[in-house]
């Protein structure tokens, strides 16, 4: 193993770079994580909404150390980190709950088309479960078929140099630049070199950091300002900033408009966050969650689970009342739905279930009949 020397001002540029890599990561990393705990996980039984073990399993408390919003933000860390993740059953709570984790690592199974893979030394946390784990006692879920993580790393290193760059034309233009002409007479003199450096360290150092100060200029001396003019400006620097954080968002298929935190067209942002971003997750743990722990017959009979990610957007529902009220009157939704889409307590009722439809809301026949019924009422 070879070694190199690293200067201290190479450690502070590259801990420089981590913390803005680490910044535009993490950023998108929780604004997914974020939309992921907000989701309900909603359980069919023969074709019926439930709420009984599973609805409490997933969107309440997978296990004793975590809350479900916890266990969502590590699974999906765990997700953009390594591009894949995995949820393992543990030990059955004391109050008979089932209980699942997500592991922190593991060994990699060997691809076997035609037979379970095994997951080996799963370890979560600082403890390693002994004996393997088969496919079907597992949830794993991948992020891309490619990693996106080294592609995202190696333009960060790439782009960093232009960031770097803008930052030493500031630090250069709003700096102090002088040279000094010595003449012949002085330069001459036996042991100058070391009676500048000190006159350097004493008087001009000074001068040059002080907010007010004189300096003295000695025969054979004459100074002058050669750079710094002070009018540098951090607007560069910071689109370059932006720069980063746009391929970033890009990358984990966020608008990015989302992460710089302008307002313009968030709107149209948001949907598009939820179709590129959201639901595909959304899609995939279902699936997962469906084939692994219900199986076909269980599917064929209606037991299923459903991620709702419905209620990720604030729902405000004065401004949407007009809205609300053709969702009700065209029976699309049951005043039920409505209510957990607006994240409000549902109504046991039996009409809070059903479906209405509004007497002006009806086929060209209805119309047609209802109207040969009221023209036949006038003659």
């Amino acid at each position: 193993m070879s070694t190199q020397e690293v200067s201290c001002r190479e450690l502070f540029e590259a801990a420089q770079e981590y913390q803005v890599r680490e910044l535009c990561f993490w950023v998108c990393v929780n604004m997914v994580a974020g939309a992921i705990g907000r989701c309900e996980l909603r359980t069919f039984r023969g074709g019926k909404e439930i709420r009984e073990r599973d609805y409490y399993l997933w969107n309440v408390s997978p296990n004793v150390n975590q809350s479900s919003t916890a266990f969502w933000h590590k699974l999906v860390a765990r997700l953009y980190q390594d591009n894949e993740a995995l949820i393992v059953p543990t030990l059955t709570r004391a109050d008979g709950m089932d209980a699942l984790v997500v592991a922190d690592d593991w060994a990699q199974p060997e691809d076997w088309p035609s037979r379970q893979n095994e997951y080996r030394s799963v370890r979560v946390g600082e403890y390693t479960w002994q004996y393997p784990f088969y496919e079907n006692n597992v949830l794993h879920l991948k992020l891309h078929h490619k990693n996106m993580a080294p592609v995202i790393a190696g333009l960060y290193q790439s782009y960093w140099r232009l960031v770097s760059a803008a930052m030493r034309h500031y630090e250069w233009d709003r700096g102090q630049h002088w040279k000094v002409h010595v003449g012949q007479i002085a330069c001459g003199e036996d042991g100058w070199e070391t009676k500048f450096q000190a006159m350097i360290a004493a008087q001009i150092k000074p001068f040059l950091e002080s907010g007010g100060a004189i300096l003295p200029e000695f025969d054979g001396y004459a100074y002058e300002r050669v750079g710094g003019t002070g009018s540098g400006d951090t607007r560069d620097i910071k689109a370059l900033l932006e720069d980063i954080f746009d391929f970033t968002a890009r990358g984990f298929l966020i608008p990015a408009v989302l992460v710089n935190g302008k307002i313009e067209g968030t709107q149209d942002a948001n949907t598009r966050f939820l179709t590129n971003c959201i639901d595909p997750l959304c899609d995939q743990l279902q699936e997962e969650i469906t084939r692994k722990l219900y199986g076909y017959q269980a599917w064929k009979a209606g037991d299923y689970v459903r991620m709702d990610s419905s209620s990720i957007l604030h729902f405000d529902m004065f401004a949407n009342a007009a809205n609300v009220e053709k969702l009700v009157g065209s029976a699309a939704f049951s005043v039920n739905d409505i209510l957990r889409s607006a994240n409000q307590p549902t109504i046991d009722e039996p009409w809070a279930d059903a479906h209405f439809l509004t007497k002006n809301i009806s086929t060209m026949d209805d119309v047609a009949r209802q109207l040969g019924i009221e023209k036949g009422a006038t003659q």
